[in-house]
Parts: structure tokens; C-alpha cells; sequence
């Protein structure tokens, strides 16, 4: 049984530790998961972002509904939060789908790329949804990133990249 607390010692029963199996050819089922939900995300995102630019700015502010008429400057901070939040969508969802078409060759810089667009892509969408310019849509995307990254880098999936990118840590346990 593995242990209660983190220690320095692996514990062989632990499975979120080092994989320790064979890497057979083909890519391993949890990077072929985070591969999906990664294309899942990126799609809702471009999604997103086109019905975000499409649509515009809405007749009544979703944060005016007290107010008779909103100022020039309130319906101006909208519509550019709105299209910060679409173009970032648009061009996240475009470099996400990109890296994620490389996770089946097993290479570790598709997943850091994949990592970092995928910080950023929970940054924007978690702001526009606080901010008031994004619906739960962007709650969805955020869901799905993070597990995508989950599923990416599993422990059978690690030893997949290690071993198609010729890692120098192979073989320590």
C-alpha cells in the first residue's frame, strides 16, 4: 500500500509515481484521452471566439440591468474585453489543436507548448467569465483543459514521450 504522506522513496504500489511498464508502439490510452479533450476545448474555443465576434455587443449589459442607459465608456471597456477574450480564444485554439496533433509522436515539446496554452487559455477564459463578457461556456473550456493536461502527462504517458524523445533520466526509478 502506498504510503499517507510524500516521502523521497517510491513506493512500487504507488501509481502516480514513475511508470515502470513496457512502452509498447503505440500511444498510451491517458495521452490519447488528454489528446480528445484537448480538441474538445480548442474546438468549443474557436467556437467561442467566432459567436463572441459575431454576436457583438449585446443591446443591455449583462452588469447594467439597474442602470437606464450605460455610458459610452462602460459599453466601450465591454466590447474590448470582449474581443480580447474572443481573438485570445481564436489564436489559443488554433496553437492548442496545433500541439496536440504532435502527441502521438510522442514529442515533449508539443506538451510544454500544450501546457503553457493551455495556463494561458484558463487565464482568459476564468477572467472573462468574472469579468462579465463569458458564459459557462468558458467554464466547460477550462474543465476540459485542465484535464486534458491531466491525462497528458500521466505517468504512462511521460514514459511514452520519454522514450520516443530520447530522454536522459530513462531507466531511473
Amino acid at each position: 500500500m502506498a504510503g499517507m504522506f510524500p516521502t523521497m522513496v517510491s513506493d512500487p504500489d504507488d501509481r502516480n509515481r514513475r511508470f515502470s511498464g513496457e512502452v509498447g508502439p503505440q500511444w498510451p490510452r491517458s495521452l490519447r484521452i488528454g489528446y480528445y479533450l484537448a480538441l474538445a476545448a480548442a474546438v468549443l474555443m474557436l467556437v467561442i471566439g467566432f459567436v463572441s465576434l459575431a454576436n457583438g455587443v449585446p443591446d443591455r449589459l449583462p452588469d447594467t440591468w439597474m442602470i437606464e442607459g450605460a455610458d459610452e465608456d462602460l459599453v466601450e471597456r465591454f466590447a474590448s474585453n470582449l474581443r480580447i477574450l474572443a481573438w485570445s480564444n481564436i489564436i489559443l485554439g488554433l496553437v492548442l489543436s496545433g500541439a496536440a496533433s504532435y502527441f502521438s509522436r510522442g514529442s515533449k515539446t508539443a506538451r510544454r507548448v500544450a501546457g503553457i496554452v493551455t495556463a494561458c487559455a484558463v487565464f482568459v477564459n476564468l477572467a472573462g467569465f468574472f469579468v462579465g463578457v463569458a458564459g459557462w461556456a468558458s467554464i466547460a473550456v477550462v474543465v476540459a483543459l485542465v484535464f486534458a493536461l491531466f491525462f497528458a502527462f500521466r505517468p504512462d504517458a511521460n514514459a511514452f514521450v520519454d522514450t520516443r524523445s530520447g530522454d536522459v533520466w530513462k531507466g531511473v526509478k
